[in-house]
């Protein structure tokens, strides 16, 4: 029950925009210090700027997983 509404949420969270470009950014931007992320001061409410910080921390994730995994 527990770990279906984690999914739930998850879904949810993944249709934010503020999110989706959260995750682009981490994922695909220029690897920089979170703190000179310009794009964090573009949205409006704390809310908004949790959800494209957690975006980009889930994006910058899968960029570090993905950097692991191929050969050197």
């Amino acid at each position: 029950m527990i770990q279906e509404q984690a999914v739930r949420e998850l879904g949810v969270r993944r249709e934010d925009p503020a999110y989706r470009n959260g995750w682009e950014d981490g994922r695909f931007g220029p690897a920089e210090l979170f703190l000179s992320n310009s794009n964090l001061a573009g949205w409006d409410g704390y809310r908004e700027r949790l959800a494209y910080y957690r975006g980009h921390r889930d994006g910058r994730r899968v960029r570090e997983m993905l950097a692991e995994e191929r050969p050197a």
